[in-house]
């Protein structure tokens, strides 16, 4: 039983759940648009695809790929599960391995300094890099090739690692933190790197939004100028051969051709959007689910228990201007259900028939407790079967989320309660259904979410669980919010000054600024760069401007926001790390006398 349709009669099956359902939407699926491989691509490497089932590229794949082959910025925003990464992955190992057979290197060889083009990766999150680390070496040993060296190269990567990344490899996988914090203050270390970048891939783009968006795009912008003076000093390109090229790859969003050239620094016009999805996609089935009231209790019980508050408030008058969402609610109970509460039983429902699940929820608390739940209920229906549902989210150790990353693509787990941790692009697939607790934030992100349900062109059931708040309950009404109402912009302003500076006060850290330099930051830059002149956070010579302090410059920004490296959890009685919590959030979460939750223990 794996077609939506199926899978939402057994949610309705139990009696009285049929109410609940406020809303479904049938979306059709997609035939396929193959396209033909390019004449220039590596033969190996298109034996190794087809090796792994990729007979022919999706139209949107070479449109992409031909574009960046020929060295034009290249944004590629389709849906989940279209196939981005062969966009980015065919001439990036194309370029290297072609390098490899011009003779500028000796694969046998091993050696410091070399013309042979490098390739950087860019992922919002470990785990994604670990997953594309992992589809990398997978296409390779299926090709058949052992002269183009992957590493992954993160805080978690050990100093002697390091160091070999640094002088051999040719693809270089990492995220924007190690880049600011590590590479590009030690660019000297990186200078073969550098020199020879040949592409840069900046997975998952539409993620770096709001003031983590702003601060990644100046990042980049950074990454820019070191890789464009470094290969200037090495003259490592002939004449007329295609410079420094980006590769975005993002879900769906609006204007991405805009928002991919304002990450990566360049003008609009230089950056080519592939929008067109060519790939096969199933029939989606997309329900809008409304938990149900909770015994003895309806929004007129609410009223009353409004207006029993507001007589017991000292000084009350009666208003019937007043409006109930103006009225303080803290000790009103709920009205509804929770969503968490509904999200567990429909994942133990779905389970229980035999389907494979993501639920997503807001928190990691929200995770933990579906997955507990989820589990009661099936132990209480199949004994043994409660074992096969867990709790994925941030914090949890490396190599735990990678057992699990594994686990659910190998069946082995037939469902995991998540927090957005899994709605960025790692490769799950045969998924039946997914649960969304709770508004995710953005349309783009609900998309993404819902792109988890029926990949690689099967059916799939996608069901929007509404917490009990104005905006779920609005949407769960309202279902021209969701079904044919355009996502939004991916949003982020790098000219803030409150980001911008720091980043120059980095950027002259790494190398002294040059008049030149200052158009890539912005056009108020120079009058930011007297600010920081007169606070003595930067000096300034007929030569440029110079970072005179002796803290490290990277270190006054947080890209993140997160507040600090993350508190370690530990277990007193054995010594052993649980985990890990954002700093900013520790003193709510790990304060002396919490409950921390790891897996229902």
């Amino acid at each position: 039983m794996t077609t939506g349709e199926n899978l939402l009669g057994v949610l309705l099956a139990p009696s009285g759940r049929t109410p609940r359902l406020t809303h479904v939407e049938h979306l059709p699926g997609r035939p396929g648009e193959p396209g033909a491989w390019p004449a220039w691509a590596d033969p190996s490497l298109v034996r190794g695809y087809e090796s792994l089932g990729v007979s022919l590229p999706w139209r949107h794949q070479v449109e992409a790929a031909e574009s960046a082959w020929s060295g034009l910025h290249t944004v590629l925003a389709t849906s989940t599960g279209s196939g981005k990464s062969l966009a980015y992955w065919l001439p990036a190992l194309t370029s290297v391995r072609a390098d490899a057979a011009a003779g500028l290197l000796d694969p046998g060889r091993i050696e410091t300094t070399t013309r042979r083009g490098a390739v950087l990766y860019l992922s919002p999150t470990k785990a994604l890099a670990a997953d594309q680390r992992a589809s990398l070496d997978a296409l390779l040993a299926a090709s058949g090739t052992g002269d183009v060296r992957v590493a992954t190269c993160d805080g978690d990567t050990p100093f002697a690692e390091r160091r070999w990344i640094r002088d051999h490899a040719d693809v270089v996988l990492t995220n924007p933190d190690y880049l600011h914090f590590a590479l590009l203050p030690q660019h000297r270390r990186w200078a073969r790197l550098l020199a020879n970048l040949r592409y840069v891939v900046v997975d998952e783009c539409h993620a770096y939004r709001g003031v983590f968006g702003a601060h990644v795009s100046l990042v980049l912008r950074r990454l820019r100028r070191l890789a464009e003076h470094y290969a200037g000093a090495a003259r490592v390109r002939p004449p007329g051969a295609p410079g420094l090229t980006f590769v975005l790859a993002s879900a769906t969003t609006a204007d991405p051709a805009a928002s991919a050239a304002r990450l990566v620094g360049v003008d609009p016009g230089d950056v080519t959007a592939i929008t067109a999805d060519s790939s096969l996609a199933g029939r989606k089935t997309f329900a809008l689910w409304q938990p149900p009231e909770l015994p003895g209790r309806s929004p007129l019980d609410a009223a009353a228990a409004l207006r029993s508050l507001d007589e017991r408030t000292p000084g009350y008058a009666p208003n019937t201007s007043d409006a109930a969402e103006d009225r303080p609610q803290e000790d009103l109970e709920p009205v509804r259900r929770t969503a968490t509460a509904e999200a567990a039983d429909l994942l133990a429902d779905l389970v229980s028939a035999g389907g494979r699940a993501l639920a997503f929820t807001r928190s990691r608390h929200a995770a933990e407790s579906v997955a507990e739940r989820a589990r009661e209920h099936l132990e209480e229906v199949a004994p043994g079967l409660g074992s096969r549902v867990a709790a994925y989210r941030g914090g949890y150790l490396p190599e735990e989320r990678r057992a699990l990353e594994q686990a659910i693509r190998a069946g082995e787990m037939r469902a995991l309660a998540t927090t957005n941790a899994l709605e960025l692009g790692m490769d799950i697939s045969g998924l039946d259904a997914v649960l969304i607790a709770g508004w995710p934030g953005t349309r783009v992100s609900l998309w993404q979410q819902a792109g988890r349900a029926g990949r690689r062109g099967a059916d799939g059931l996608v069901v929007f669980v509404a917490r009990e708040d104005p905006l779920d309950q609005y949407v769960v009404h309202h279902p021209e919010t969701v079904f044919g109402t355009p996502v939004e912009a991916t949003v982020f302003d790098p000219a803030n000054p409150y980001v911008l500076a720091p980043h120059l006060c980095a950027a002259a850290a790494e190398l002294p600024l040059r008049t030149g330099d200052l158009p890539m930051f912005g056009e108020h830059v120079r009058e930011l760069l007297d600010v920081l002149v007169a606070r003595g956070a930067l000096r300034q010579r007929p030569s440029g401007w110079y970072w005179t302090p002796e803290e490290s410059a990277a270190h006054l920004t947080d890209l993140r926001g997160t507040g600090g490296s993350p508190v370690q959890v530990v277990e007193t009685a054995t010594g052993r790390l649980l985990g890990t919590v954002d700093a900013g959030n520790a003193d709510q979460t790990v304060h002396p006398g919490a409950v921390y939750v790891h897996q229902g223990v």
